[in-house]
């Protein structure tokens, strides 16, 4: 796990974009957020990527892929399938079925989306936290 590698926001929406940037911006984490507008743009970024990402959090709803059909390429493609990186799904849309599919392929946290920039910031905290003291093969204590 790359814990100072950036961290990949999968977001079609660009105000939600923007409502990310600024909770992270009340953070005090200094990786960098990169922003990429589709499944399709997500896959491209990981087959040239040139650092390996420390979390990918994925929009579930966008269209052509979403954020469990995304998983799932990434998880399918030796070439993309990067260990050890936690992908994570923001939604607006909380239902059983989507998260137990999203389980299913291998997520590891499911989160709904706020509308409150302080909930957003203690949601962002508590997932960069949580990852940046955990431990992963291939690191070494």
């Amino acid at each position: 796990m790359n814990k100072n590698g950036p961290i990949l926001i999968i977001e079609d929406d660009t105000d939600d974009q923007e409502f990310i940037q600024a909770a992270y911006q009340k953070l005090d984490h200094s990786n960098e957020l990169v922003f990429l507008n589709s499944g399709e743009i997500a896959i491209q970024y990981l087959m040239e990527m040139t650092k390996i990402p420390f979390l990918i959090i994925s929009d579930l709803n966008m269209p052509k892929i979403n954020g469990i059909e995304l998983r799932a390429r990434v998880r399918q493609n030796e070439a993309i399938n990067i260990k050890c990186v936690p992908y994570i799904l923001f939604s607006t849309t909380v239902a059983k079925s989507f998260i137990d599919d999203a389980y299913a392929i291998g997520i590891q946290g499911y989160f709904k989306k706020p509308i409150k920039q302080n909930e957003l910031v203690a949601i962002l905290e508590n997932i960069i936290d949580y990852w940046k003291v955990s431990y992963s093969p291939g690191m070494y204590l």
